[in-house]
């Protein structure tokens, strides 16, 4: 009994130890503090490489998708460490089943059209190039949902945004003395890209500072994007910009009948993608003339070329970043020898024929999905979310209508970066009392 109850004992000690040191470890002083710190820094870190893109997009014109997938992993960490988001699904409850299925058919039907592209291999790296950026995004998003960024990045994102418009104007007004000291590569087109980025972020990043609360930088940036934009070598650029004032304008109307009319507009540069080769070439010779500054000669013969491409795979395309190989493709001895030099170009200049040309229809029909998803999703967004949202989704089309090619990395991390800017709102000015 003696050596029962000292057992008994000795049991019950070591299980008060054992809960003494189980309290001690889950002490919320004990790790919440750590745990805070830790998720501060991660998403400190996150959101300074957010507002570091458009800078080093001026320097290295192809790293956003690098600045946009580290930035996505510090938030993500961020969140994890704090326990905003868990690892479980329950962060996803909200998503629509309906948005599921699109997202992963468009991340695995390329994927499957790899099966008869000229190089599954290229193909396979083009489709990471493209999916890199379009994850990172959609990771922020969900992270934003579980906790905000910080009040402080979209203000410090526009005075990078400002820095950069400052940046490449002087360039382009002195003679390129930083690219001279970066690589041998000096000309303005090297710009083309960070142009791009800063057009396509200007609008959302404009709506969440807001003019009534940071009135000066909102006009120093507006004026200064604009007047880099109008000075840039990019045709593409200055054309998106068109689109989004006309967009800025049309959106005052009442929203039913501009979400019809922006449809009927984007469904119809869609579907008309396998004709779009003849429509153009059949456009007047004073508006070729007039736009010739843009290569609207070259462009008419490249689209007309890549056009007939469609009309010999008009289901499935010709697979996945087949686009820079069609030049020795077997279709190319179908191709009128007026335009089949032109294959060799690499891609048509046009992300909607270019879809057409390597996914074919089904591709055709999952890029409007996306379309009517993104416009039901602005229907239910405040006012001036929709507006810049419209203007940004307009700006995105003209600009993929005649210029880079459709899997360019950069160029989905400019598009998925505004989209993600725009599920943010703006911040709310407090009450005088």
């Amino acid at each position: 009994m003696v050596a029962t109850a000292k057992e008994d004992h000795e049991q019950e000690h070591v299980g008060d130890l054992q809960k003494n040191i189980k309290l001690k470890a889950t002490s919320p002083g004990l790790i919440s503090g750590s745990q805070n710190k830790l998720s501060i820094r991660l998403n400190n870190i996150g959101h300074g490489l957010i507002v570091l893109l458009p800078i080093a997009m001026v320097a290295a014109n192809r790293s956003s998708p690098l600045f946009m997938a580290c930035a996505a992993c510090f938030v993500l960490a961020s969140r994890l460490a704090s326990r905003a988001i868990g690892l479980d699904s329950s962060h996803l409850k909200n998503v629509r089943v309906g948005v599921l299925i699109l997202v992963l058919c468009g991340i695995a039907y390329p994927l499957v059209s790899l099966a008869w592209a000229m190089d599954p291999i290229i193909g396979l790296f083009s489709w990471g190039e493209a999916v890199l950026p379009a994850v990172s995004s959609a990771v922020l998003i969900v992270s934003w949902r579980a906790a905000p960024p910080p009040r402080w990045m979209v203000g410090a994102l526009a005075w990078t945004m400002l820095i950069a418009a400052g940046m490449i104007a002087a360039e382009l007004l002195l003679g390129f003395p930083l690219r001279r000291l970066l690589s041998d590569r000096v000309d303005g087109f090297i710009y083309n890209r960070p142009v791009v980025t800063l057009l396509l972020l200007l609008a959302p990043v404009l709506v969440l500072v807001g003019f009534r609360r940071q009135r000066a930088l909102c006009f120093a940036l507006a004026f200064l994007g604009v007047a880099t934009i109008l000075g840039s070598a990019s045709e593409a650029a200055k054309l998106g910009l068109l689109a989004a004032i006309g967009t800025f304008v049309l959106s005052y109307a009442p929203f039913l009948w501009v979400r019809r009319l922006l449809t009927v507009v984007l469904l119809g540069l869609i579907w008309m993608q396998p004709f779009f080769g003849s429509v153009m070439r059949n456009m007047p010779e004073t508006v070729v003339e007039a736009t010739k500054a843009g290569h609207s000669r070259e462009r008419i013969a490249l689209w007309q070329a890549f056009s007939d491409v469609t009309h010999h795979f008009p289901v499935f395309g010709t697979g996945f970043s087949s686009s820079p190989l069609l030049g020795g493709h077997p279709v190319a001895a179908n191709i009128d020898p007026a335009y089949r030099k032109m294959l060799r170009i690499g891609h048509p200049h046009n992300a909607f024929l270019q879809v057409w040309v390597e996914l074919g229809a089904v591709g055709a029909l999952l890029l409007s999905a996306l379309i009517l998803w993104v416009l039901k999703c602005l229907s239910e967004a405040p006012a001036d979310i929709r507006r810049v949202g419209l203007m940004t989704l307009m700006t995105a089309s003209a600009i993929a209508l005649v210029s880079h090619g459709a899997w360019q990395g950069w160029w989905i991390a400019a598009v998925s970066l505004a989209a993600a800017l725009l599920t943010l709102r703006p911040v709310q000015q407090k009450p005088m009392d």
